[in-house]
């Protein structure tokens, strides 16, 4: 929060009335933040020494920020009147910068301090771990959402293909206009919505290469059986029209041509009912794999951090999840 307003002195001291309290409400989420969040999580102590150190001394800087530099912040209200900006502004210039700072090396000491870390202080202190932090959380963000996306989409999609597939089972028929709307605005959400958000999340930097493999596949597979559903009823239905609009002289003629018409209705139906068995397969391994992939996201949080730089301390996460592991290194 505090990085989205972390302007120069100049722009706090020259910007507009509209952009300083947009500023304002900003810094005043931020200490709310600190009182309401951050205060109870440092106040927990640690059974690691270096740990409980680096905690006390966070919670010590806090107290003191607290008692002073937020105190007079809060002693301000929500919206500023005119004739307070002046000192808002001056308030502002002294508080961003030591608000920043000190979230900012509290949380550099805290993790440099985390047995579970394989980094100095300077690498939580630089602009990479911004960067890293930024990537991860949008990766996150991005399968959160995708997930909640898929778990409306894929209970209309089976609906959609259940019901299809039993028409197309029992009838051998190019599915009929009224029945075939629905299904036909379901493969277009599908084709031209879920594709493209899956290739979104296939473009973010964080993704691990396993990962952007099976979200390929699964954009590449749904886009391209989708299509080809449309198109094999699209020209299934032209067909079956030109057949239709043949009169036979003949009774022969006749009779050849209800061949002709049933085999190419039994043949498209036979094609169609692969293509939504593959697709609805499709969505249906896709549901499933988005859900564990967001928990493993989830797990890998917590030790995104735990890069190691010589391959001879390289230790697996089974290992590192292990609390022998943690004993020997407080030990050592």
């Amino acid at each position: 929060m505090i990085e989205e307003v972390l302007d120069s002195n100049y722009v706090l001291l020259n910007c507009s009335p509209e952009r300083l309290r947009k500023i304002w409400q900003q810094v005043r989420k931020t200490s709310a933040a600190m009182r309401s969040e951050l205060a109870p999580t440092i106040a927990v102590r640690s059974s690691i020494p270096e740990l409980e150190a680096a905690r006390d001394h966070a919670q010590r800087g806090f107290e003191a920020m607290a008692s002073t530099l937020l105190t007079e912040i809060d002693s301000y209200p929500e919206r500023v009147p005119s004739e307070q900006l002046g000192a808002v502004r001056q308030l502002l210039c002294r508080s961003i910068g030591q608000i920043y700072a000190f979230l900012r090396d509290s949380f550099g000491e805290v993790m440099a301090a985390d047995p579970r870390s394989r980094h100095e202080a300077d690498y939580f202190l630089s602009k990479r771990f911004a960067q890293d932090i930024e990537a991860s959380e949008w990766l996150y963000s991005s399968v959160f959402e995708l997930c909640d996306y898929l778990d409306g989409l894929e209970k209309i999609s089976h609906q959609s293909f259940k019901a299809l597939v039993h028409q197309l089972r029992q009838t051998k028929m190019v599915p009929s206009e009224p029945l075939w709307e629905p299904t036909e605005r379901m493969l277009v959400t599908l084709r031209d919505e879920l594709a493209v958000k899956l290739r979104e999340v296939v473009s973010l930097r964080a993704i691990r290469v396993d990962d952007l493999q099976a979200l390929d596949r699964f954009a590449t597979g749904i886009s391209y059986h989708c299509h080809s559903l449309l198109t094999v009823c699209t020209l299934g239905r032209e067909i079956v029209a030109s057949l239709k609009a043949v009169d036979g002289e003949r009774l022969e003629e006749r009779e050849q041509n209800v061949k002709d018409l049933l085999a190419c209705h039994e043949a498209v139906a036979r094609r169609m009912f692969a293509l939504s068995k593959n697709t609805a397969g499709l969505m249906s391994e896709l549901s499933e794999y988005v859900p564990r992939w967001l928990a493993q996201i989830e797990k890998r949080r917590a030790l995104m951090w735990s890069k190691v730089p010589d391959a001879r301390e390289r230790e697996s996460v089974s290992e590192i999840s292990n609390p022998e592991y943690f004993r020997r290194r407080f030990d050592d």
